[in-house]
Order: structure tokens, then C-alpha cells, then sequence
């Protein structure tokens, strides 16, 4: 043990006693390990860490799949038949999101919240910290009446009130008590603020084909994960030969639910993890060369110790301890970098990436950097202690004589600048790509003009449903009447789900066609929209007339199609008349065509455009809604404290939020490529200026130990110009290298980001071509000094024996 001690303590002074080298290599290992650190995190937080349930193990997800189609939620009437029969599950639960307005003596405001089956704590196994949670009977259609709060919300708008159980609030315009507050770690799903019953709908009691509830479940002790699945294929089986006809060919598909919650966003976080492994690579090899750099230095240093009885041993223990101990300090210094790019990584995440924001430098991520220092103290360490095997004693004995580099020396320090700029092309061209991919489809055409626009969602839980009741229409039509007043706004409509937001989707059935078979109909998108909902957007109307006054709840009901639909359907022929029913939404809903429109992106500008069904505000109402206003001034914003007031004149109750211009709704869209972009792209920044730095150091080491060499050739009548093109021709050489096998390995892997790509091919060769020259260019740059250096050598001076 003293012998570690003393060890340690010679790598320190040594340490200290080169403060250049140690500086530049401990900033190198800082950022490469910090980098990888940081990354790891995230990693942990959403691929690795246990869901914080009891047993999270045994919950599962089930999912309804069809032979050409999968839906990740189900219908409640195949969910209670499941829940009803099932012997291999032992609690089995439905939720699905909502919207949820808050009223009473403060502010009025919108929270999100769920609305859950009676077991849907007990599925998570999951306690409130007061009260309790909800019983059978209040899951029965339409008792709405009580309500557990979040911790967050509790403390918030309830001031942590002790006694808030069996207090009414006004929720949703209506009084419901509260029963429950969950504890501060219990933020499932999605940071919810609000849990209240499903307070179902009667006709979705029956509805097989309206998929809105997400169903999660607990296997029964000793049950195993094939038995769950096999059961329940075997009831979904049994469901469906039932109700022949009405949904068929489905099945329930089982899984893992922790897998099912990360399952979109495994592979982005996972070739984040690989691209910060490359950084961390080309960082040992800098390191490496820095080492072999130094070693070289020591050879006398070494021989002495060897002539005074040293052994190779013993002096190869030192070497690895000294880069133990470089590691050691980089990975600490990494720890302390990891904790600031975390907070730059969280600020930069989009919203959806499951369990993100759990993210923390935790035990589980310290195990990780006590790891990742011992493997890389070997990496970077390994290879400069062995060169003490290859020592001449006489030769570095010699104090009055210049050695120059052995031919294996050159090639190990020349290999490991190769291997940097390899790493360095993959990462490039991965972010070369992706930014390629991003650029394309900013310029993607929308449909509509997202310019000066203003959205701002209405909810309106007075309301129903339902075209016979028309309060909705009457309030939306108030509120609609005053914002138009308001200075600054040039129009403004009303629209169910956003464009590039995504939304509500149906099958569809054309009157005078031939029958199609069941589970084979066509579906569409859904938009529910007022008269003026087209000149807001700027929506050409290609065909037939727009919606007007006359389309009222108790008119001929109308609809619009899109040019996708249009086209596919009534290819060469006309549309208008022609009619059409929406069979999933409780008892089908048919219209007539009056108006074909141009093609609007529904989910977002990477999505392909299909067929989209517009219905009339008053005949197909929504409880949510979203106020679309364009205005005069580039920004909408500005007339938000007008458009607030007029909503309070006709319902003082009323809240707005998600208060977004319509440039910010398409970013959001973009958030998780922009998010993976960003960071590929500091990553590949990262690596290609550590890899200029190792070009530039293994030039300038090969500079000093031919400066014989290059004297010589001087002497000889060699110009400056042929000394630095020798110079600069050597680091082209492994520039070169280096970029054949980055390209071989890039063109491989970049094939992983397919799925990330729109519009471009993963061997897209113009994104190739530029990222290559650029890192010529790069390499070139790195060599100039080196060779700059070179032609300034003294002929005489370099001559010169000391």
C-alpha cells in the first residue's frame, strides 16, 4: 500500500512539474468525459432507471393491434370485457388526458390533467399522502364529483391547505370535492396536476371503434410476461368473434410498459450515446498522443531511472499510475462539466421525452464515471507505457544528441490522429445530415400561412357534445364577435386541433360505392371549424363553397374534404354532392361534400398529407377548442391583453392558455429533431476540434524531432516553400487516411438515422462531399503552423551538436 502511495504521489509532482501538458490534457478529458457524462444521465433517467412503482417490473402495457394497423389505445368497451375476464392480471386500469378548468374565488385556470379508472392508483400501487382515491361507484357514467390533486397543484392554488379533504372547488363549472392529494414524487402521467373518474360517456360504453383510453396493468404474482400476453390475445380473440363485424381482426398486444413509455425516443437517446462515445474516443487519443508526446521527452529521464537499477516494470507501473491519476482528475473535473451541460441538455429538451427532467448526476451516473475513468486511464495510458519496453539505453543516455522518432512511434502517434479524424467525419456527417434534414423541412409547405397568427386553447366544460345543445356555438360565437373587434386582428376563427399538431381521426364510408370490408375502411382526419376558419389560415378553397351562417346544428349537414382526398377518392371527377359518413365517433355522422379545399399538414411537416374531413362548428361540436387569430402586427402577441379581455366580457370564468403563436406550435413540432440535432451537432463540433488539435500536436512533435532533418535539407538547397509542402503534404496524408475510413464507417452507421431523416438519403452524397472538404480544410489548418514552423529552422543552428 505504500508502495500505491508513493506511486501516486511521484505521478502527482510529476503532474504538476509539466503544467502545460497536464492543463491541455485534463481540459481534453473534461470535455469528453464530462460530455459522456452528461449524456449517460439522460440515458439512466430514461432508458435505465426503474419506473418509481412498487415492483414496476410487473406493470404492462396493452395496446390494440389490427393486420394492417396498430392503436396504441383502446375502446372501453374492449377494455372492461378484457378487465371483466382476465385471470392473468391482477388489477387492470384506463386512463385518458384531459383538460380541466379551475374556477372559485381565485383566477380561473386551466390545468392538464387525466381522467382514470377507480384502479388506476391501485395498478401503480401508489398511496395519496392525504385522503384517498376513488372508489368503484364513482367511476359510473357521469359522477364527476370528486377529485385528487396533485402535490404541485396542491401547494399552489391551495396554499398546502391541511384540511382541504371534503372541500369543494369548482371544477369544470361544476362543484366537486376533493378526496385526494398524491405525494410530491407522484407526477404520472406527464406531469399531471388532476386525476377525476372517466365519467364515461354512455354510448362509448358500447363503441367499439372510438380507441381513446391508454390501459396499463399489473400481472399477477408468478405470472410470466408470454402467459399475460397469450391470455389476453386468446380474449381478444374471444371479444372479436362476438361482435363479428364491428372492429375486426384485432388483438390485444401485451408489453412491458416501461418499454412501451420510452419505446419513441430508445434510438435518439441511444445514438446520442454513441456520438458522445466517439467524442470520448477521439479524447483518449488525444490524450494518448499528448502521453507518447511526453514519453518521448522522458527518455532520458527513463534510461537514467533504468541505469540506476529500475526495472521495465516498475517504471511501466508508475506510467499507468500517472495516467490513472490523469484520469482520475479529468473524470472529476468531468463530473463538474456534466453537472452544467445537464442543465443546457434539460433546458434545450422538448417537453415529451418521458421522465427527462428526472435526470440527475445520481449514483447510478458517479458508478458510471468511476468505470469510465479506470477504462480510459487504460485507453489513453496503455499504449505510451509500453514504449518504456522499447527504450535504447545507451541512445537515451545520450544527452548531446537529438533522437529522432522511431518508424513505429511515428506510425502509433499517426494512427491514433487517423483514428480522430475518422471519428470525427461519422459524427460530422451525422450532423451534417440531420441539419440537412431540418433545413428541409423548415421549407416544407404548411398548406397555410403560420405567419402573424395567435392560438390560444378555449376550453368549454359548460358544454357538451352534442349539436342539440348549443351553448358551445353560442359561447364561441360571443367570444368570436369580441376578439374581432379587438385592434390588431385582422380575422379570427375556431379549429378543434391545430394544423401540424395533430388530432382526432375517423373511417369513413362513401354512399354509392361498393361495400368494403369491414375493418378495411378508409380513414381521415377530423377538423371542426367555424365559417372563417379558411381566411384566418389562408387556406385556398379550390372547389364548391366554404362554410356559412346556414350551416347550423339543425341544417343538412355539411362537410369539406381536402385536395389528398378529393384525389384519391374521386380521381378525375367532382366531389361536391357526394355523400359521406364518419362511422367512429357514436352513431355514424353523414354529410354532404360542399367544398374541397387545399391540403393542410395535420401532424406535423415531416408527415405525409392524407385524407382530412372539415365539419361545421354547430353541427359537430368540440369540448376543445382552439382560437386561431391573425393580426395586422408581426407580432401576435401584441394584442393578446385585448383578446384576454373580450373573452372575460362573456365569461368571466373563463381561462385561456397554451397561448402560442403559430411559428411557436411549428417548433414544438420540431422539438425532438431540433433537440437531437443540436446536440449531434456540439458533439461533432467538439470532436473535430479536438481532432485539429491532435493533428496539430502530432505535426508540431514531428516538426521538433526532424529539425535535423529539415536543417539538412535546407543546407541542400531546399526552399521554404518544399519544406512546408513536405510538411503539410505528411498531415494530408493522414487527413486523408482518416477520412477514407470515416467515410466507409459514416456511410454504415449513418444508416441508424434513417428514421431522423426527411428528405434526405443516409448517403446523401453532397452532405459527404461537403463534410469531407470541410475537414480537409480543418486538417490543413491544423498542419499550417507545424509547417509555418518548419520553414524557420536555422540550418546551422539545427546542424549544430551539442
Amino acid at each position: 500500500m505504500n508502495q500505491v502511495w508513493h506511486d501516486f504521489r511521484l505521478a502527482l509532482r510529476a503532474l504538476a512539474k509539466n503544467k502545460g501538458f497536464t492543463a491541455v490534457a485534463l481540459l481534453t478529458l473534461a470535455l469528453g468525459m464530462g460530455a459522456t457524462t452528461s449524456i449517460f444521465s439522460v440515458v439512466n433517467a430514461v432508458l435505465l432507471k426503474p419506473l418509481p412503482f412498487a415492483q414496476p417490473e410487473r406493470l404492462i402495457k396493452l395496446e390494440e393491434r389490427h393486420p394492417d394497423w396498430a392503436s396504441p389505445e383502446f375502446n372501453y368497451a374492449n377494455f372492461a370485457d378484457v378487465a371483466k375476464s382476465t385471470r392473468t392480471l391482477e388489477k387492470l386500469a384506463a386512463y385518458r388526458s384531459w383538460l380541466f378548468t379551475l374556477g372559485g374565488d381565485a383566477e380561473p385556470e386551466n390545468v392538464d390533467g387525466y381522467r382514470v379508472s377507480a384502479e388506476f392508483f391501485n395498478v401503480l400501487e401508489v398511496s395519496p399522502q392525504l385522503g384517498r382515491t376513488f372508489l368503484p361507484e364513482e367511476n359510473r357514467p357521469g359522477n364527476l364529483a370528486a377529485a385528487v390533486l396533485s402535490n404541485g397543484l396542491w401547494k399552489r392554488r391551495f396554499g398546502s391547505d391541511p384540511n382541504i379533504l371534503g372541500k369543494t372547488c369548482k371544477i369544470n363549472g361544476s362543484a366537486t370535492r376533493i378526496i385526494g392529494v398524491m405525494p410530491a414524487s407522484f407526477r404520472f402521467p406527464d406531469d399531471a396536476a388532476l386525476w377525476m373518474p372517466l365519467g364515461l360517456d354512455p354510448a362509448l360504453l358500447t363503441n367499439r371503434r372510438a380507441h381513446l383510453y391508454t390501459v396499463i396493468g399489473r400481472v399477477k404474482p408468478g405470472v410470466t410476461l408470454d402467459e399475460a400476453r397469450a391470455e389476453t390475445q386468446s380474449l381478444a380473440n374471444a371479444i372479436d368473434a362476438q361482435n363479428q363485424g364491428v372492429d375486426p381482426h384485432w388483438t390485444a398486444y401485451t408489453s412491458p410498459f416501461q418499454e412501451r413509455l420510452v419505446a419513441p425516443v430508445r434510438l435518439p437517446v441511444l445514438l446520442l450515446f454513441c456520438a458522445v462515445g466517439f467524442v470520448l474516443l477521439i479524447a483518449c487519443a488525444n490524450v494518448a498522443n499528448l502521453l507518447l508526446a511526453r514519453a518521448a521527452g522522458r527518455a532520458r529521464e527513463i534510461g537514467v531511472r533504468m541505469a540506476l537499477g529500475a526495472g521495465k516494470a516498475r517504471i511501466l507501473r508508475q506510467l499507468l499510475t500517472e495516467s490513472t491519476v490523469l484520469a482520475i482528475i479529468g473524470s472529476a473535473l468531468g463530473l463538474l462539466v456534466a453537472h452544467s451541460a445537464l442543465d443546457v441538455i434539460l433546458q434545450l429538451s422538448p417537453g415529451d421525452v418521458p421522465r427527462l427532467q428526472e435526470a440527475t448526476i445520481d449514483w447510478r451516473v458517479v458508478a458510471f464515471t468511476l468505470l469510465l475513468t479506470a477504462v480510459t486511464g487504460l485507453v489513453f495510458g496503455v499504449a505510451p507505457a509500453l514504449q518504456v519496453f522499447k527504450v535504447d539505453l545507451q541512445d537515451s543516455l545520450r544527452e548531446s544528441r537529438r533522437t529522432s522518432p522511431s518508424a513505429p512511434q511515428l506510425r502509433l502517434r499517426s494512427a491514433l490522429v487517423v483514428s480522430e479524424i475518422a471519428l470525427a467525419l461519422v459524427l460530422l456527417t451525422g450532423a451534417g445530415l440531420l441539419t440537412n434534414s431540418f433545413v428541409r423541412l423548415l421549407r416544407v409547405p404548411l398548406g397555410f400561412n403560420p405567419q402573424n397568427l395567435l392560438t390560444l386553447e378555449l376550453f368549454l366544460p359548460e358544454a357538451s357534445e352534442s349539436a342539440t345543445d348549443t351553448r358551445s356555438s353560442q359561447t364561441l360565437g360571443a367570444i368570436l364577435e369580441r376578439v374581432r373587434t379587438v385592434p390588431g386582428v385582422e380575422s379570427a376563427s375556431v379549429v378543434n386541433s391545430l394544423p401540424i399538431a395533430g388530432g382526432v381521426s375517423t373511417d369513413f364510408a362513401i354512399a354509392g360505392r361498393p361495400a368494403v370490408k369491414s375493418g378495411d375502411e378508409p380513414s381521415a382526419d377530423i377538423r371542426v371549424i367555424d365559417a372563417a376558419y379558411l381566411r384566418t389560415m389562408q387556406i385556398p378553397l379550390l372547389g364548391g363553397r366554404e362554410f356559412s351562417e346556414r350551416d347550423s346544428g339543425d341544417a343538412p349537414k355539411a362537410m369539406l374534404i381536402n385536395q389528398t382526398m378529393a384525389d384519391k377518392f374521386w380521381p378525375g371527377g367532382n366531389p361536391i354532392g357526394s355523400r359521406v359518413t364518419m362511422l367512429d365517433w357514436g352513431p355514424p355522422l353523414t354529410g354532404d361534400v360542399v367544398g374541397v379545399v387545399g391540403d393542410v399538414k395535420p401532424n406535423g411537416p415531416q408527415e405525409p398529407v392524407g385524407s382530412m374531413i372539415y365539419w361545421p362548428y354547430p353541427q359537430f361540436p368540440s369540448l376543445f377548442n382552439y382560437l386561431v387569430v391573425r393580426t395586422a402586427s408581426s407580432n401576435p402577441l401584441s394584442v393578446l391583453a385585448g383578446i384576454k379581455a373580450q373573452v372575460r366580457t362573456v365569461n368571466p370564468e373563463q381561462p385561456v392558455s397554451e397561448i402560442r403563436t403559430m411559428e411557436q406550435v411549428l417548433g414544438e413540432s420540431l422539438a425532438k429533431r431540433k433537440f437531437s440535432l443540436v446536440l449531434i451537432a456540439m458533439f461533432a463540433a467538439l470532436s473535430v476540434l479536438l481532432a485539429a488539435i491532435g493533428v496539430a500536436g502530432v505535426m508540431a512533435f514531428i516538426v521538433s524531432q526532424r529539425t535535423q532533418e529539415m536543417g539538412i535539407r535546407m543546407a541542400l538547397g531546399a526552399r521554404q516553400n518544399d519544406v512546408f509542402a513536405l510538411v503539410l503534404g505528411q498531415g494530408l496524408r493522414m487527413a486523408l487516411l482518416g477520412l477514407l475510413i470515416g467515410l466507409a464507417a459514416a456511410f454504415g452507421l449513418t444508416r441508424l438515422l434513417s428514421g431522423m431523416l426527411y428528405g434526405v438519403k443516409p448517403g446523401d452524397p453532397l452532405t459527404f462531399a461537403l463534410v469531407s472538404a470541410f475537414l480537409v480544410g480543418v486538417a490543413l489548418l491544423a498542419c499550417w503552423l507545424p509547417a509555418r514552423s518548419a520553414t524557420r529552422v536555422d540550418p546551422a543552428v539545427a546542424l549544430r551538436y551539442e
